[in-house]
């Protein structure tokens, strides 16, 4: 099982690279066999080449900050973000918790995030 260290990490690296726009490198932090389901009630992503595609839409669309502590138990993280949506002279905000599921070695192996677009609000 990952530490919680190593879990923190991936969850910083893949906020990091979300505002990047780096879908390629997202998708490598998901084991082949994995799942995504943003937000959830969406369909399923499932495997790491669905879930490159995924974000190849949507990385770098929406800004995420990170805006409590990342929560690790048991081999899984919950942890809240802020997501910026649209211009910075017309923002958008959106509160977003993501969880994830991590393998032994510390990669993503599920990701659902608890969203809705009624919560987007105007700044």
């Amino acid at each position: 099982m990952p530490t919680p260290a190593q879990i923190r990490d991936t969850v910083e690296r893949y906020v990091a690279l979300m505002n990047a726009g780096d879908a390629e490198g997202i998708a490598a932090l998901y084991t082949d066999d994995a799942t995504l389901e943003d937000p959830i009630g969406a369909p399923a992503q499932r495997g790491r080449a669905a879930i490159r595609s995924w974000y190849q839409v949507s990385a770098g669309k929406v800004r995420l900050a990170l805006t409590g502590p990342i929560r690790v138990a048991g081999g899984e993280a919950a942890f809240p973000l802020l997501g910026t949506l649209g211009t910075p002279e017309s923002p958008a905000y959106l509160d977003i918790i993501d969880v994830m599921r991590f393998d032994g070695e510390g990669r993503i192996a599920g990701m659902r995030a608890f969203w809705s677009a009624d919560a987007i609000r105007k700044a």
